[in-house]
This record gives C-alpha cells, sequence and structure tokens, in this order.
C-alpha cells in the first residue's frame, strides 16, 4: 500500500486513480498514524509541517530508519526542501535515502521512486 501525505489532495486522488496500487491518502502527517501500519510506502510532502504533526513525524523516521516504511518526499517542480526531518523542525530533509518526486507527478517517477525506496529498505 501506498500513503500519500499531504495538501495537494487532488494530485493524491490523481494519483489514487492512475497508480496500479493500493493507495490512501491523509492531509497530514497526524491523520495518516493509523494507515502507516499497513503501509509499504510513504510519499510525504516535505513541508514545514505545523508542531502538531511533530510526534507523527518522528514516527514516520523511527520506522523508515527501522526500514519497516520506505519513505519518498514530495515537493512542487523548482521548491527548495522546506524543512528538515532529520532535525526535528517540522518537515523532512533531502537525504540519500529519500528519493523525492516533483509535483504535478509524473506516475513513472513515482513508481521508479517506490522501487529505489523499497530497494533501500531491505
Amino acid at each position: 500500500m501506498v500513503l500519500l501525505v499531504g495538501r495537494d489532495l487532488h494530485e493524491a486522488e490523481r494519483v489514487r486513480r492512475l497508480l496500479p496500487a493500493r493507495v490512501g491518502i491523509s492531509p497530514s502527517p497526524s491523520e495518516a498514524l493509523e494507515a502507516l501500519r499497513v503501509a509499504d510506502v510513504l510519499l510525504l510532502e516535505d513541508l514545514a509541517w505545523p508542531s502538531r504533526d511533530a510526534e507523527a513525524l518522528e514516527e514516520m523516521r523511527e520506522l523508515s530508519a527501522a526500514r519497516k516504511l520506505a519513505v519518498i518526499l514530495s515537493r512542487r517542480r523548482g521548491e527548495l526542501l522546506a524543512g528538515d526531518m532529520m532535525h526535528g523542525d517540522g518537515g523532512l530533509v533531502s537525504h540519500p535515502r529519500f528519493p523525492v518526486v516533483e509535483r504535478p507527478y509524473r506516475m513513472e517517477e513515482v513508481v521508479d521512486a517506490m522501487r529505489l525506496a523499497l530497494m533501500r529498505r531491505r
């Protein structure tokens, strides 16, 4: 299962229709916690998330570090990184273990990033 977490819900719905996989959608990390239990891949918008999402982001970090969750970052085309998940200020950091895809998504890029993230999870 692929879990898309972010504020661009129109793009998430598009992915749900086009991606040949089970796709869950959540508008924020804190609202996605329950779905993390069944997710294989997390496609997370790289935003400076509000502090109320800090605990959920920490759980996502831990699952990724334990290789239980493959994480992919999502940004708007041409956007610089928004936050720094590794230092806990609300977002994620571009890091070699996190592939990045840009919105609007190209399905082949998302599929390639999913493959890479899942391989790195092993």
